[in-house]
């Protein structure tokens, strides 16, 4: 049994697609879905009866992604754990049968697949999914283990729990936190769609999260993601290198608007990203 695990609040725009999508997958082995839902007020709920899934409620005021996930799997049935955002649609009928494989075949204890976007709806976004989740399997710089489109045995949640108190980056933590005894395989033909319309004000939100969560992580398990970045220069040679990156990128696209903006809303971005990071002192 596969047991599927969907975090959602106020998607009666994609919930719909995901669903469907999921319930017209080709794979052999049986699965359930499991909506975890915090706090909807619009539609969302009233399209997920439609289909044949477990729906569980939790108050808005109570969420934390880890608590989500750690209270949706409690309640599942699986041996294999999937994670899936609502507003994550599988890009084709063989996005589970292609995840799951892995740890079916015995090579890997958790894996991982592509998140693409859709072009233009995002373009600072577009830059960071096509670094991090490349159309290969390889690539360089850090895992990107993540809880919207991912697969794990239950073995390793019933050694250790999702984080209820850290802000986000709750399945990065996840990975730091068991990488040592388990195996972790990218799957780029297990694909979503995965878009978020661009917004400065959720933009900053993000970015002093990410902050926070980092600060977190550094404080409560000593992981320091920023240790091979820690003087000056190592920092102020990386917000170069990112810049350049994305203007790279949205030449290539055409996406001339986003590069006019791009300095101001990197260095905004990184302002908010401090400001969480320092919260924690």
């Amino acid at each position: 049994m596969v047991s599927i695990i969907i975090r959602c609040r106020d998607e009666e725009k994609n919930i719909g697609k995901t669903l469907h999508m999921l319930f017209n997958q080709s794979v052999e082995v049986p699965f359930e879905v499991i909506v975890i839902d915090s706090g909807s007020l619009d539609k969302t709920l009233d399209i997920a009866r439609r289909y044949d899934v477990k729906i569980l409620q939790i108050p808005a005021e109570g969420f934390s992604y880890g608590y989500s996930l750690n209270y949706g799997i409690q309640k599942s049935s699986g041996d294999i754990i999937c994670c899936l955002s609502a507003h994550c649609i599988p890009y084709d009928n063989k996005w589970l049968s292609d995840l799951v494989k892995p740890i079916l075949e015995g090579k890997a204890h958790a894996t991982y697949g592509r998140q693409t976007p859709v072009e233009g709806v995002n373009p600072f976004e577009e830059v960071f999914l096509h670094r991090h989740f490349p159309s290969d399997d390889r690539w360089k710089g850090r895992i990107s283990f993540s809880n919207a489109n991912c697969s794990f045995i239950r073995k390793m949640w019933d050694e250790v729990k999702f984080d209820e108190d850290i802000p986000s980056w709750e399945d990065y933590l996840w990975y730091l936190s068991t990488k040592d005894r388990f195996i972790f395989k990218y799957v780029s033909t297990a694909c979503v769609i995965h878009s978020h319309p661009f917004s400065i004000k959720r933009a900053a939100r993000i970015a002093y999260q990410d902050g926070k969560a980092f600060g977190y992580m550094k404080d409560k398990y000593s992981f320091d993601i920023l240790e091979d970045k820690s003087s000056v220069v190592d920092k102020f040679m990386y917000v170069l290198e990112d810049i350049a990156s994305h203007t790279r990128f949205f030449l290539k696209k055409r996406y001339l608007g986003s590069i006019f903006i791009l300095p101001f809303m990197k260095l905004y971005l990184y302002f908010n990203y401090w400001k969480g990071y320092r919260s924690n002192s």
